[in-house]
């Protein structure tokens, strides 16, 4: 019994954030401006490709969820956009990281107003 209780419990969690982390990523893709600091600074392709990868890993995360809850086996599409969906996150987090850091380097070497 304790089992099934957990069980259900391990794959509501994702059934239920699976949603909600859907709807981070499609509320930054309607609204870039809002988009979070690990994704800004970069290009805008950058900020794109974040709320992309976000929307791809809630759907996921939900389809995960609802085949733990029907035991199911995940087919094997649904891991490889879940890979994919983190691909994009992460790569994305790291090129906006680099550009901020570029951006930071390229503004300290350059004089200030009362230079010269």
């Amino acid at each position: 019994m304790v089992e099934s209780v957990v069980d259900v419990v391990v794959n509501a969690v994702p059934l239920l954030m699976g949603p909600l982390i859907a709807g981070a990523g499609w509320s930054t893709l309607r609204r870039p401006d809002e988009i979070p600091h690990v994704a800004s600074g970069g290009p805008r392709w950058t900020q794109r490709c974040w709320s992309v990868g976000f929307v791809l890993l809630g759907v996921t995360v939900t389809a995960l969820g609802g085949f733990g809850l029907a035991g199911r086996e995940e087919v094997w599409p649904v891991g490889l956009v879940r890979l994919l969906a983190v691909g994009l996150v992460v790569s994305s987090m790291t090129v906006a990281a680099v550009c901020r850091a570029r951006n930071r380097r390229r503004s300290a070497r350059e004089p200030g107003l009362g230079a010269g």
